[in-house]
């Protein structure tokens, strides 16, 4: 059950039950020219909604369509939340949640960047020191690269194969059919000003290997494997 759909009085009932909330945390930004700016939040969002069908006392929060930006920071479409503010409103958000009764949460990233991680990492540590309460955290591509369909991916990232493939099973009507190929180029040590040279096409991978059908397997892979992580360790 999504908690926005829910009234006040729902709440009242459910919150005593000690339910797992699930946080989707994704972002708004730019994924080439086939992919919508949303995917991020949809992957996530997806996610937990299937959670939630299939275990018994299990809310979905609403999700969190911002995160911190990098190497498509300038891209356009992309906005980007600063390492403190992100940082900040997960702690803010979560202790809501907290003295509202909540005491079980899973964070779900749908955005994998490496400093958009490490403030929700650093937020949910926070919380776990200030409050009684039990946080699992993790990016669903940590789970989606276990997947056996992944393992000759090489070079395939941000709106690449294996995510092409997961919003098509998602949201297709919200795919273009032009499948860009490109990557990721590196630049070693040196410390650039706009990283979006990283990207030339801001993409990397072969999307035209990319289905709807892979991306339901992969996206039916993550689901079962956070039921799984949920049921032996929350």
């Amino acid at each position: 059950m999504r908690i926005e759909e829910m009234t006040a009085e729902d709440w009242k009932d459910v919150v005593g039950n000690d339910p797992v909330i699930i946080l989707p945390w994704g972002a708004t930004e730019a994924h080439a020219s086939h992919l919508p700016l949303s995917s991020d939040t949809l992957q996530p969002q997806y996610i937990a909604d299937r959670i939630a069908e299939s275990l018994d006392n299990v809310l979905v929060a609403p999700a969190v369509p911002y995160g911190n930006h990098s190497s498509t920071k300038n891209m356009p479409g992309t906005i980007s939340l600063t390492f403190d503010n992100l940082r900040a409103l997960a702690v803010n958000i979560l202790e809501e949640f907290i003295r509202q009764g909540a005491k079980r949460f899973v964070v779900i990233s749908g955005h994998a960047g490496s400093a958009h991680l490490t403030a929700l990492s650093e937020a949910c540590k926070t919380v776990v020191q200030r409050n009684d309460a039990k946080i699992m955290f993790f990016t669903d591509y940590d789970i989606a690269e276990r997947h056996p369909g992944c393992a000759d991916l090489e070079g395939d990232g941000h709106a690449g194969m294996l995510e092409t493939s997961r919003v098509m099973a998602i949201r297709p009507d919200l795919v273009r059919e032009d499948r860009p190929v490109g990557r990721y180029v590196s630049q070693g040590y040196m410390i650039v000003r706009d990283a979006s040279i990283c990207f030339p096409v801001g993409m990397a991978g072969d999307t035209a290997r990319a289905s709807a059908e892979f991306g339901q397997e992969v996206n039916g892979y993550i689901v079962d494997a956070v039921i799984e992580m949920i049921e032996n360790d929350l």
